[in-house]
């Protein structure tokens, strides 16, 4: 009976599940496009974020390309001011030894045999000093010139330009980020048209306060790098194999002078200096000196001791100064008071012009302008603490937009038709803020980074200094990079107040 019951039962209905059926398919596909919508807008937000991540790190990037690339000028410049320290060394090397030659063939000149091969050694040495002197020294301080202008102007230019150059770039990074392959439908991202004054604005004035050209006597950190840069030739040209082999025969056979009296010839002078930043000078000169038993101390306390007596006599000496007003700089004698062959350096000097670069925006002699770090920036800023430089960083902004049509939601497909009824109506939008349009904004940071040397880690490869000497932020070494940052609060409002959104929705979002 139960079941003659049920079956009974369902004989009376009358399409109930058909409408239950039918509710359900419609929420269902409710929800579907809801998800659907969802995920189209999420996707293109995403797509959004990303050409903004891109055009904020392309501007960081051309940032730190063009502090490198100001780097390696300046490293150029400083090699090349060494190249004079070095032309004017070996100028005063040769004529150094050119006396030497021929004031031998003066003294010994008349030993037959000896003194034909010292007249030809003497002749062979003046042949090379004066074809230093006038082919190679003069031409090779000019080419300097010419090249430190070059440099010089290239450095000033990128870096007036750099921050132009960054947003340029960030901008047309920000347009690039389109799908367009295989004919797909894509709008193509572009630069917050109300925010891009303001970014632009504060990256350029980042930008133009992070550096300062240093002029007259603010180059002196230059002249420390410069001098500091120097080769041995250059800072000290001792007494030589030959003079030391010839000095130590003599006070063994003269037992020191105990025996025999003995000449030494002793190195009085040899390096090279810059005077102020306009003024190279280099200088050698070698002195007799005769050693000979003599007696030291006051009576009654007098006892024997051997003597060391400089003699005035020629015997070798060179000098060469290169500056702008022909002048001979300090005596740069390493014994005092100065001896016969250092005062003779000096009054026999050759002397070489040294303007500089061609075109100094400064105006100064010598030494080009050195641009480095402004004095007093910040060191522990975000970009500088989040990424483990201790120096002064560089923050880069961009607010990209893009259409809402790139959403391709079923309203935008003409799925959602506005169907009025007394219930309302089912359409739906997307309801996007700036003028319809998808808003993202992303920061970079530009900072100085070189790894410390760490045996343990692999992945510094040759990055590290191998004497382990830690280096801090300046424009003396290319080691600027790039990376994503955070993008500070107060930037976020200023875009959602351009945009007509809440600013103070700044401080709740990430």
């Amino acid at each position: 009976m139960s079941l003659i019951h049920r079956l009974s039962n369902r004989t009376r209905q009358r399409g109930q599940a058909i409408l239950w059926f039918l509710t359900t398919a419609a929420a269902c596909c409710a929800v579907f496009a809801l998800v659907y919508n969802v995920g189209q807008v999420t996707n293109e937000k995403e797509k959004t974020v990303n050409a903004a991540d891109a055009s904020a790190i392309s501007g960081a990037l051309t940032e730190a390309r063009i502090l490198n690339f100001e780097a390696y000028t300046n490293r150029a410049l400083i090699a090349n001011e060494v190249s004079i320290a070095q032309l004017v060394s070996l100028d005063s090397w040769f004529e150094y030894n050119y006396e030497i030659t021929q004031w031998l063939d003066n003294y010994f000149g008349w030993i037959p045999y000896v003194g034909e091969v010292l007249n030809t050694i003497a002749t062979g040495m003046q042949e090379a000093a004066s074809a230093i002197k006038t082919y190679l020294v003069p031409p090779g301080i000019y080419a300097i010139e010419a090249m430190n202008t070059g440099l010089e102007s290239a450095r000033d230019l990128e870096n007036a330009v750099g921050a132009f150059a960054a947003n340029g770039i960030a901008a047309g990074v920000a347009n690039a980020n389109q799908t367009t392959f295989g004919n797909r439908y894509d709008e193509q991202p572009e630069i917050v048209s109300g925010f891009s004054l303001i970014a632009a604005g504060a990256n350029e004035y980042a930008w133009y306060k992070f550096t300062d050209p240093y002029a007259g006597d603010q180059r002196k950190d230059a002249k420390k790098v410069i001098l500091n840069s120097r080769d041995p030739f250059s800072t000290h040209r001792g007494n030589g194999l030959l003079f030391s082999i010839i000095d130590t025969a003599s006070a063994i056979a003269s037992g020191g002078g105990w025996i025999a009296p003995y000449l030494s010839i002793d190195k009085t002078s040899g390096s090279s200096d810059l005077k102020d930043y306009s003024d190279w000078e280099a200088q050698d000169s070698a002195d007799l000196t005769l050693h000979h038993l003599g007696v030291c101390g006051t009576f009654p306390f007098n006892y024997p001791c051997v003597q060391s007596d400089a003699l005035p006599a020629p015997f070798g000496y060179g000098r060469a100064d290169a500056d702008s007003d022909s002048s001979t700089g300090d005596n740069l004698c390493w014994v005092s008071p100065s001896t016969a062959n250092c005062d003779l350096a000096m009054q026999n000097s050759d002397n070489f012009s040294w303007q500089g670069p061609f075109v100094q925006i400064s105006g100064d002699t010598g030494l080009p302008d050195i641009r480095d770090l402004s004095q007093g920036l910040a060191k522990d800023g975000p970009c500088s603490k989040n990424n483990g430089s201790d120096g002064p960083s560089l923050t880069f902004l961009s607010a990209v937009q893009k259409k809402g049509a790139a959403t391709m939601t079923t309203p935008r497909l003409g799925m959602d038709v506005d169907t009025p009824g007394p219930l309302g109506s089912v359409k739906v939008v997307d309801n996007l803020q700036n003028s319809d349009k998808l808003t993202s904004i992303a920061t970079a940071c530009t900072f100085f980074l070189r790894p410390d040397l760490n045996q343990n880690d692999r992945t510094q490869g040759s990055l590290a200094r191998v004497d382990g000497v830690h280096e801090f932020a300046s424009l003396y070494n290319p080691y600027w990079q790039a990376r994503l940052g955070t993008t500070d609060s107060a930037m976020k409002a200023v875009l959602y107040g351009v945009i007509g959104a809440n600013p103070f929705v700044a401080l709740v979002t990430p």
